[in-house]
């Protein structure tokens, strides 16, 4: 039970993080670019991009020229609800999961003192945000300083989450003391 309540603290600390690094600090808009004509743009989408999903420009890698225009999007023609509380409670649900598995793999390592549960916890963040945007970078030409943001980012959460699961979570993972 005590493990169960560490891992909805630990979620919800990751949510608040998340929280905050998108809507109350403005890194994330810093790293993004605004179209010249939104409403242009949008009209263009609506216009051919009929269903919600991601659209490829060229939409074949064949199709791409040296030189010409190439996009990666997520349309949503319809775009979203105005309110957030379903994205707010999948997002806490998902963030919840992702402490679980986190939580497990701590629970896999051993003669870890307090300070090193944290680094492990924090160093799971960088794989996270490096394993999950990379190829972004790689394949789609998404900016560095975005995915270095992504990194970071994902980074301080799970810093801030390492520092309550290192105290609450995998106490069997403390130095064994020889007698």
């Amino acid at each position: 039970m005590k493990k169960i309540a560490a891992i909805i603290v630990c979620g919800i600390i990751i949510f608040a993080w998340g929280i905050t690094s998108w809507m109350a600090l403005p890194w994330h808009q810093m790293a993004v670019n605004k179209f010249t004509n939104e409403s242009e743009v949008t009209e263009t989408i609506k216009a051919n991009a009929p269903k919600a999903g991601i659209y490829y420009l060229p939409f074949a890698h064949e199709d791409h020229k040296a030189g010409e225009t190439a996009a990666f999007v997520n349309a949503l023609p319809k775009g979203y609800s105005p309110g957030m509380t379903r994205q707010f409670v999948t997002q806490l649900i998902g963030d919840i999961i992702g402490v679980s598995i986190i939580v497990y793999l701590l629970s896999q390592t051993s003669g870890l003192d307090y300070w090193g549960r944290v680094r492990f916890v924090t160093l799971t963040g960088v794989v996270i945000g490096f394993a999950s945007h990379f190829a972004y970078w790689n394949w789609f030409g998404f900016p560095a300083p975005y995915i270095a943001l992504i990194i970071v980012d994902s980074l301080i959460a799970c810093f801030l989450a390492g520092l309550a699961m290192a105290k609450l979570v995998a106490v069997n993972t403390e130095k064994a003391t020889t007698t």
